[in-house]
């Protein structure tokens, strides 16, 4: 069962990465409970997650994702991965203007899954790492 979740954790991550938000609903629980890594403001659930992505994009149009690390355990999954891109748009959480800086910042989230569906995600960013190279250049000549 931890390959079979780990596929879709894998899965689920590309979804991401290639656009293809439309293909998500099948790898998530309508229970799914994103609350430890939702963005303030934002519904729960994959509606949000949707829309805090779609929010990503418009910030950093080239966002890919390097996966370093996944494992799994029983129900959980555990991806340890890389975020790059570069602020083409701008990230208003942050008050900073499109400036061109490239990220490249870390990131873990930990899934849990129940009869092969996400029923839950929590996730955390390197946000220090990512503020620096937002702000990096900023505002200069």
């Amino acid at each position: 069962m931890s390959e079979d979740n780990k596929a879709v954790v894998r899965s689920v991550e590309e979804a991401w990465d290639n656009q293809d938000l439309d293909s998500l609903d099948q790898y998530f629980a309508p229970e799914f409970d994103n609350s430890a890594s939702g963005v303030p403001g934002l519904p729960g659930g994959l509606a949000g997650a949707k829309m805090a992505h779609g929010g990503a994009m418009q910030s950093f149009p080239d966002r890919k994702v390097h996966i370093e690390e996944l494992l799994a355990d029983g129900d959980k999954v555990v991806v340890r991965a890389r975020i790059t891109g570069t602020n083409q748009g701008g990230f208003p959480l942050m008050n900073v203007p499109a400036n061109g800086n490239p990220i490249d910042f870390a990131f873990v989230g930990i899934y849990t899954l129940r009869d092969g569906k996400i029923v839950s995600h929590w996730g955390l960013n390197d946000a220090a790492t990512l503020m620096q190279q937002l702000s990096a250049g900023a505002g200069s000549a």
